[in-house]
Order: structure tokens, then C-alpha cells, then sequence
């Protein structure tokens, strides 16, 4: 599957191997994760309601230094899947400019976003699948896989991809009917 970075959570950690001994251990084989969450100040919460995060290994491309480089930029997926109750998805490999993407990684914010309704039906498109989702009261961070014609609705009205599938905008209406 070919996803395009649109947007990332808040929320990073790594990993690395166990061979604390290897003075590159933190660089040659580590892994990078970001999934939803939510600041607080300087705190980082985990809220999770659906718990997941996107996986990228130093084969990939990605540069720890410079994370926000990624967004704009296709990678070949693995995925999504579940694992230990929790939704994965493995960024293997950066592709060309050339090469179109499939599917969208995006995030949505109650900053942005405005309030979206989780308990009510249909406050999503069939064909959008949820990464992460990190809730607390009012607010949320919602990390989503979506199509160019998918959508999520919000109580300021549905959010689309733009025609040129670079970022999240505010839609008139929304193929399929109102949500």
C-alpha cells in the first residue's frame, strides 16, 4: 500500500536493540513510532480510545533530527493490521514523487476540527480506517487512514482531503450523502 504523510500525532518514542554495547544501536537498527496523544502543558497524555501507531524504521528514509520531513512524502506500507491489541502500520520504504499514493495518513485536532460526535453513527466514511484515536473530555487527536474521497464529519461540517490531497479542508458536502 502507498500512504501519503499528511499529518502525524503527537505522541513519539523509539526503540532500539537490546545490544546496548554497539555505540550505534540508537542509529543503524532503531525504530521510530507516533501515534495520537495529547499535551498538556509540557505532559504528554496517553488517552487512548483506540490504541495504534505508525512504525518507521531506519530503512525506510526517515530522519529522527527531522521528523516533520516526512510529511508531504509517500512510503510503501505494511498494513494497517492489529497486533497486541493495537492498530500498526510499517512505513518500509520512501517512494519517488512519481509513484501515486493509495491512501492518506492524517491527523484531525478539536483546535482544528472542530467537536466530532465519536458516539454518533456515521461520523466517518466507510472507507476511512482509524490509526489512533486519544480522547480526554472535550479534546482529541484522531490519526486516520483515508481515500481522496473520504471524509470525517466534525460539528463545524465535513473535512475532506484537498484537491491536491496536501491537507485537510472544510467540505460543502460529501459523496454518499450527509453524515
Amino acid at each position: 500500500m502507498r500512504v501519503r504523510i499528511v499529518g502525524l500525532g503527537t505522541n513519539w518514542w523509539s526503540a532500539r536493540p537490546l545490544d546496548a554495547a554497539d555505540r550505534f544501536c540508537f542509529r543503524r537498527n532503531a525504530a521510530w513510532f507516533n501515534s495520537a496523544g495529547l499535551k498538556y502543558g509540557n505532559r504528554l497524555r496517553l488517552c487512548w480510545v483506540y490504541p495504534g501507531q505508525v512504525r518507521f524504521n531506519r530503512s525506510s528514509g526517515f530522519n529522527p533530527e527531522f521528523p516533520n520531513r516526512v510529511l508531504g512524502s509517500s512510503f510503501e506500507c505494511k498494513g494497517p493490521n492489529r497486533m497486541h491489541d493495537r492498530m500498526h502500520l510499517l512505513a518500509t520504504r520512501r517512494l519517488g514523487r512519481d509513484e501515486e499514493p493509495e491512501r492518506y495518513l492524517v491527523t484531525f485536532t478539536e483546535q482544528i476540527c472542530g467537536t466530532i460526535r465519536f458516539s454518533r453513527p456515521g461520523w466517518m466514511s466507510n472507507g476511512t480506517q482509524l490509526i489512533s484515536v486519544s480522547l480526554r473530555h472535550d479534546r482529541y487527536e484522531v490519526m486516520a487512514l483515508m481515500g481522496a474521497d473520504d471524509w470525517i464529519a466534525s460539528d463545524i461540517g465535513p473535512w475532506k482531503l484537498s484537491q491536491d490531497c496536501s491537507r485537510l479542508v472544510l467540505s460543502d458536502s460529501i459523496s454518499g450523502g450527509q453524515p
